[in-house]
This record gives structure tokens, C-alpha cells and sequence, in this order.
């Protein structure tokens, strides 16, 4: 009992009304450059109001997919009207990255720089870090004191 308990607390939280939460994963494919990706949007109440599948060609390195991923996914919050997001992301790099005031000197600065921008639209959009669990189940947890 006491495992499903612990289980169940580690299962997806909707967002607090009126905001939408954005969950996205991404992969690579390394020798052919080719990435995928997968996204679902749901309100409060958990119902789908977005889902999208993306594939990108001549991506160059795992941190790249992240990145992109994360722009195309702010791209389609807009794209579908909505401006109170939450967009949850298990790569730490990244969310620690689009939290950050200064400029990003790295490979994917320009995803970086680009993301940073799209996401000022919103009239709030916040990035949260979430640590995926072996068994599928997203462990969240707010990490913006990193």
C-alpha cells in the first residue's frame, strides 16, 4: 500500500487554473542526425488541448534535441492562443539555461536566445525541471533555485 501511495504522489499535477501545462521528450538518433519529439498540453482539469509529434533532421548533439525541442514547444503554446504556461523538461541544462540572466556562450545559444524570446510573449511562462522516473512516471519538482 505504502509504495502505491508514494506512486501515486509522483504522478502528473495539473496546473493551477489558468494555466496549461506543456510536457515534451525528446530523442536523438546520433548516427543519422534525425530527432523526434513528443508533446502534450492539458489544463487544470487534464484534458489534451494540444499534442504534437515533431521530427527535426541534422541535429548535431543530444543537447541540441533538448534545446530545439524546447523552442518548438514554446512555439506551439503560441501557435494554439495560449499565454499562461508551465513547460515541464527533464534536461536540467536546459531549464537551468532559459532561467538564466546572462547571455548563453554555448553550441545552442541561438536555440537558447531564440526560446528566451518566444517565451517573453507569454504573458507568463515558466520552465520547470521534473525528474522522470524509471517506470514512467514524472517525478515534479520544482527546480528554479538550482
Amino acid at each position: 500500500m505504502r509504495d502505491y501511495l508514494s506512486k501515486e504522489l509522483k504522478r502528473w499535477k495539473p496546473p493551477k487554473p489558468p494555466s496549461l501545462k506543456i510536457s515534451f521528450d525528446a530523442a536523438l538518433q546520433s548516427y543519422t542526425k534525425k530527432s523526434c519529439m513528443g508533446i502534450v498540453g492539458r489544463n487544470s482539469e487534464r484534458t489534451v488541448l494540444g499534442l504534437r509529434m515533431i521530427n527535426n533532421n541534422h541535429i548535431p548533439t543530444p543537447l541540441a534535441t533538448e534545446a530545439l525541442a524546447c523552442l518548438q514547444v514554446i512555439q506551439m503554446g503560441l501557435d494554439l492562443g495560449f499565454r499562461d504556461v508551465v513547460i515541464e523538461r527533464d534536461s536540467l541544462t536546459i531549464v537551468k539555461k532559459l532561467h538564466a540572466q546572462n547571455e548563453d556562450g554555448s553550441v545552442i545559444s541561438a536555440y537558447i536566445t531564440n526560446a528566451k524570446s518566444l517565451s517573453e510573449i507569454y504573458y507568463r511562462c515558466n520552465f520547470k525541471h521534473v525528474f522522470l522516473a524509471a517506470d514512467g512516471c514524472d517525478c515534479s519538482r520544482d527546480r528554479e533555485g538550482l
